[in-house]
């Protein structure tokens, strides 16, 4: 790491010695190719969007369970760029009724399982270079991704029919675009991010649509940092299996405290939003107040 101190720690004679890697060496490591690290220059995991991959959970108005992470696979630095290729994926599992308590530490709902589960490959190209000469401290990044989306529903065990599902949209397969653009005032940090996504033909219930990610965060304490954040989408809807499907949308907003650390974030936020459900119950149009939790990795 450039300015990094290399400690060497004499093994039986108890001598440390420290060394400082000269600028050759230094840019040298900076360029090693890396395996395993953070997805992005700037993390998603912040986001207000329902498809974060990250570990989430509702606790009201439903119970909804998410387990997801998003990894570089391996990290290819250069002097005005940095490349990372990875993997992202999530499993949510949302009750179909509202919350009614607490049962074994969860919250505890009514109705059937609702299960929603996408994995996707991600490129993301840091523009290192361009991000330093716009102003000191913001970061630049592009990132394509090609996800799979699909969605299925766990009935009663006790005998009640099941439910027919034919008619409700399916998201299918997409590739996904974005730019990302971080910054900073003072204490405040911004990140802004704009996304197109474009679904495959005869695959999906949606032609494409665009989406913006927006957060905001006081990170004047290490140890908490009040955030806001805020998504929107629109998605168009098409033609899939002789029937046609309407257009969808959603309106997100996140408010709380982030606890940081090395690894990343815990959040503990308040939720509203406006708009149509996730998988099987994607045509119900609706409004909604919450309370939730995540672990949010890869945050710088």
């Amino acid at each position: 790491m450039r300015g990094a101190t290399l400690i060497v720690v004499g093994i039986g004679v108890g001598i440390g010695l420290t060394i400082a890697p000269t600028a050759a060496q230094a840019e040298g490591e900076h360029k090693e190719i890396e395996s395993l690290g953070l997805p992005r220059r700037i993390p998603r995991s912040w986001s207000a969007s329902r498809d974060t991959p990250a570990m989430n959970l509702m606790i009201v108005p439903r119970d909804v369970r998410t387990a997801g992470g998003e990894l570089a696979i391996v990290t290819i630095p250069r002097e005005t760029v940095t490349v990372r290729l990875g993997f992202a994926g999530l499993l949510e599992l949302e009750s179909d009724g509202e919350t009614t308590g607490l049962g074994n530490a969860f919250p505890a709902a009514s109705g059937n399982l609702l299960w929603r589960g996408s994995y996707a490959y991600v490129a993301a190209a840091a523009l290192d270079r361009i991000g330093e000469r716009i102003c000191a401290g913001c970061a630049l990044e592009l990132t394509a991704q090609y996800r799979h989306e699909s969605q299925h529903y766990t009935g009663s065990n006790h005998g009640d029919p099941g439910m027919d599902v034919t008619d409700q949209p399916f998201v299918g397969d997409d590739v996904i675009a974005d730019v990302a653009f971080a910054h900073a005032a003072g204490d405040l940090r911004f990140v802004e991010r704009a996304i197109g996504m474009w679904f495959l033909p005869d695959r999906s219930s949606f032609a494409g649509g665009p989406a913006l990610d927006l957060h905001v965060r006081w990170c004047a304490s290490r140890r908490v940092q009040p955030f806001a954040s805020a998504y929107a989408e629109y998605l168009f809807g098409d033609d899939l299996a002789g029937r046609r499907f309407p257009d969808s949308y959603l309106v997100r907003a996140l408010a709380g405290v982030a606890f940081p650390s090395r690894l990343g974030d815990t959040l503990v936020y308040l939720a509203a939003d406006a708009g149509h459900r996730k998988g099987i119950r994607g045509l119900t149009e609706e409004a909604t107040l919450g309370v939730g939790v995540r672990l949010a990795l890869g945050a710088p």
